[in-house]
C-alpha cells in the first residue's frame, strides 16, 4: 500500500498564498532570527521604551541562559504544537510539498530511525516531518531531530532548532532520547553534504559512503531503519560557498556551513520556479527496513543494514525522478566525507 498527500500551492495574488510565502520566509530565514531580535532591542532603546542599561543586562541573561541551560542535551523542548501545526502546511503548500509513503503504516508502537537525504541548501525536507503530510502518513508516531551542536548557540537558530523538536545530534543525547521511548530523525550526510549541492549538476552527492554512525545506532536500539529522500530541494536555492579558510574554520570549531542562500529576489525565500517550470518539491518514505537488535553489533552487519539502506536510497531516487521533474540524466553518487566541495 502506497499513501501520497499534497499540500497545493495557492492560487496568485491570494491571501493563502501570502499565507504560505510568508511562512516560508520565515521558515528559510531562521538562521537570521537574531539580525531581527538585535534590530528590535536596538528600536526599543532607540525609542526609549527600554534603557541602555535594561536591554545590556538582557543580553547578558540571554548569553548566560545559553551557557547554562543546556535542553538540547536533555528532553529538549515540547514540540508537537509547533512541527504539526498549520504553520508546516503552509510552508509545505508554498512549495507544491508532495509526501509519498511506501508500504503499511507502521505501527505507532513502533521504534523508528528515520534517515532522510539530501540535506540539501537549508534543509527544507524537515517540513515534510511536521504538519498534515506527517499526520497522515505517520498516525500515532512522532520523532525526535538530531541537530548540530553550533545550532544551540545560535540565536534565533535554538529557539526555533528546540521548537522542531531538535536534540544535539551526538550519540549521549539521541540514546537517552530512544531509551525515552522516542523515536530519532536524522539527515546523515550532514553540512559536508549541504556544501555539496550544486543544482548546476545532474549529480547528487550524498555523503554515505563511509557514514555507518546512524546504522550502528539503529541497531543498537533495534529501530526499523526508514530510508527517505527529498526531491527538489537542490532547486529552490542557489549556493554561494565562502572562501575556504571561512569555511574550514566555522566546520571546525561550530560544524557549521561555510555557506550563504540565495533564492528569491535574492532572499532567503526558495524559488518556484526553474527554467520557466515550476518547481514542486516531493519527499519519498520507503518501508522500513527491519533490523535485529544487538549491543555490541559487528561490522559485518552493520556494513550490510548500510547497503540496504543505501540501495533503498538509490531505488527511491531512480523510481520517483521523472515524477519530480528530473531528467533520466538525473543520478546519485554516494560520496566520502572527505570529498572537496565546490
Amino acid at each position: 500500500m502506497t499513501i501520497e498527500v499534497r499540500r497545493p500551492r495557492a492560487a496568485p495574488y491570494t491571501g493563502l498564498r501570502l499565507l504560505q510565502t510568508t511562512a516560508a520566509f520565515a521558515f528559510s530565514s531562521y538562521f537570521f532570527f537574531w539580525l531581527v531580535g538585535s534590530a528590535a532591542l536596538w528600536a526599543s532603546v532607540a525609542t526609549g521604551a527600554l534603557s541602555t542599561l535594561a536591554a545590556a543586562g538582557l543580553c547578558v541573561a540571554y548569553w548566560v541562559s545559553i551557557a547554562l541551560y543546556k535542553p538540547q542535551y536533555g528532553k529538549g523542548w515540547p514540540f508537537h504544537w509547533f512541527l504539526y501545526s498549520g504553520f508546516v502546511d503552509l510552508c509545505l503548500g508554498y512549495y507544491d510539498g508532495t509526501a509519498i509513503r511506501e508500504g503499511e503504516a507502521p505501527s505507532s508502537d513502533g521504534k523508528y530511525l528515520f534517515a532522510m537525504v539530501p540535506h540539501g541548501v537549508f534543509g527544507v525536507c524537515r517540513s515534510f516531518s511536521g504538519g498534515y503530510c506527517w499526520r497522515e502518513m505517520y498516525p500515532g508516531i512522532a520523532a525526535r531531530w538530531g541537530s548540530f551542536g553550533g545550532a544551540f548557540y545560535i540565536p534565533g537558530v535554538r529557539e526555533f532548532s528546540l521548537c522542531c523538536g531538535c536534540l544535539d545530534a551526538g550519540k549521549s543525547a539521541l540514546t537517552r532520547a530512544i531509551k525515552r521511548g522516542e523515536n530519532v530523525m536524522l539527515l546523515p550526510g550532514g553540512s559536508k553534504e549541504l556544501m555539496l549541492t550544486d543544482n548546476t549538476s545532474n549529480v547528487t552527492k550524498l555523503v554515505l559512503r563511509e557514514r555507518t554512525g546512524f546504522v550502528r545506532l539503529a541497531i543498537e536500539h533495534g529501530l526499523d531503519l526508514v530510508p527517505g529522500y527529498c526531491f527538489g530541494e537542490k532547486y529552490v536555492h542557489d549556493l554561494v560557498l565562502l572562501p575556504a579558510p571561512i569555511r574550514k574554520l566555522l566546520y571546525s570549531s561550530f560544524r557549521l556551513a561555510g555557506a550563504l542562500l540565495v533564492g528569491r529576489w535574492g532572499t532567503f525565500l526558495g524559488k518556484i520556479e526553474r527554467n520557466g517550470k515550476p518547481i514542486s518539491l516531493g519527499f519519498v518514505w520507503g518501508a522500513p527496513i527491519k533490523v535485529t537488535q544487538q549491543a555490541e553489533p559487528s561490522a559485518e552487519y552493520i556494513a550490510e543494514v548500510h547497503a540496504k539502506y543505501c540501495a533503498e536510497v538509490r531505488r527511491i531516487f531512480d523510481t520517483y525522478k521523472a515524477r519530480f521533474g528530473y531528467s533520466a540524466e538525473e543520478e546519485l553518487e554516494l560520496v566520502s566525507a572527505k570529498s572537496k566541495s565546490q
